[in-house]
């Protein structure tokens, strides 16, 4: 069988690699290195929501957070020449964790909470936020409880929970990838994800997805993989799992002998840990241009990568540049330009105000957003209904499946279900 690859994808360029090299590891924590003895005034503290601890861990957040802390500081001079701190809450998968964060947010009296993508811990802060006045703004959300709320409730940049799904079988409707076997974590969250969006999305476009259920704290790659090639599929791969399960299935996939198409969701990380031959087709999905995609992406999102390459360096974090702290740092970095064009006090209802008013919004390493509780039917919270693919060159780098970058979603085949 020989291996699958987009025929609009055949042309292949030599890869440059990242710019930057990883440095020794700094001598001081990111929190002190974000500080910049230039700005004046009282901090901006944003509380940030991570999904650090517990079992299905993702540190990747807190590290793109703390990243951006230093580049708001350090290059974009702070909001407004003030200094910004991040109040980070490390969720570790328990309401109980998540309700002890938002309390703590509410006692902090910050004035907008950032979820850098915990899809945990957010829903049940939510009534807490709520009550108190508070925003949640992130780049995406991790559940649907947040965004389905009505304004001012949140505020995401890309997509709601339902653009992963309807993204996903678009792209392989588009290529006529019919039936799909994916892994993803066994929790409550997930088959309701699969059985409520993924499904049924599927069905509509005529694509097929069997879920492989998997406890992530005890993965076996060689049986995962079994049980997705048992019959077959015109795809394998992930729906959603953490950075080290995707290397490992990924992995585990190639040596059984597939050769047909891999989707392997927003992870990235197995693309430079593996081998080019097994990482090469490979179909991921996350919300933004990364950085693998930098000789593909326009200019000024080549620079934008660049800075974040440079940013994550600069505070001990070369070696973790993968979607999800790109996803905490590009989602800050865009909030942090907003609150900078705060006039008033900078308070949960004059955040709410300034997310509100944004139209066509040039997001960091995405698409214009405009945040007016219009752009997906029933997720007023979404401020986008776009959404990016990317195939895996031979040569390491992803490119766009799609010429133009993002492209436009259809929202009415989920409101059709």
């Amino acid at each position: 069988m020989k291996r699958w690859v987009a025929t609009s994808l055949l042309g292949v360029i030599v890869f440059a690699g990242t710019a930057c090299t990883p440095p020794e590891s700094p001598s001081e924590p990111p929190a002190e290195l974000a500080r910049n003895p230039e700005l004046r005034g009282d901090p901006v503290v944003v509380g940030v929501q991570s999904p650090h601890d517990g079992p299905a861990a993702y540190p990747q957040s807190t590290y793109g957070a703390e990243a951006a802390a230093w580049y708001i500081n350090h290059e974009l001079g702070g909001i407004d020449g003030r200094p910004v701190e991040m109040d980070i809450c490390r969720g570790d998968g328990s309401p109980e964790t998540a309700i002890n964060c938002a309390n703590e947010f509410v006692r902090a009296d910050v004035p907008v909470v950032f979820d850098a993508y915990d899809g945990e811990s957010v829903g049940p802060m939510v009534p807490v936020m709520r009550s108190a006045g508070i925003p949640i703004v992130g780049l995406l959300a991790g559940q649907g409880v947040a965004e389905a709320n009505p304004l001012p409730t949140s505020f995401y940049f890309s997509g709601p929970l339902e653009t992963s799904a309807l993204g996903m079988v678009t792209v392989l409707d588009r290529l006529n990838l019919r039936d799909s076997a994916l892994a993803v974590d066994d929790k409550p969250a997930s088959h309701s994800y699969v059985d409520d969006l993924v499904r049924p999305m599927g069905q509509e476009l005529n694509v097929r997805v069997n879920p492989v259920y998997t406890d992530v704290t005890d993965m076996n790659f060689t049986e995962m993989a079994a049980l997705e090639l048992v019959n077959d599929p015109d795809v394998a791969g992930i729906i959603s799992l953490p950075e080290d399960g995707c290397t490992g299935l990924v992995q585990a996939i190639r040596q059984q002998g597939y050769d047909n198409a891999i989707f392997a969701g927003s992870c990235s990380q197995f693309i430079d840990e593996l081998d080019a031959e097994d990482a090469q087709g490979a179909i991921i999905q996350p919300r933004l241009w990364i950085p693998e995609s930098k000789k593909h992406a326009p200019p000024e999102v080549r620079q934008e990568l660049e800075d974040f390459e440079k940013a994550m360096s600069t505070v001990g974090y070369g070696d973790e540049l993968s979607a999800r702290s790109l996803y905490s740092f590009a989602g800050l970095v865009n909030l942090a330009r907003i609150l900078g064009s705060v006039e008033q006090d900078i308070s949960g209802t004059t955040v709410a105000t300034a997310m509100r008013g944004l139209r066509d919004f040039d997001t960091f390493a995405g698409p214009e957003v405009t945040c007016d509780g219009r752009q997906w039917p029933g997720r007023p919270g979404a401020c986008s209904h776009q959404a990016i693919f990317f195939e895996v060159q031979e040569d390491g780098s992803v490119k766009p499946i799609d010429d133009a970058g993002f492209i436009e979603l259809d929202p009415n085949v989920t409101a059709s279900r």
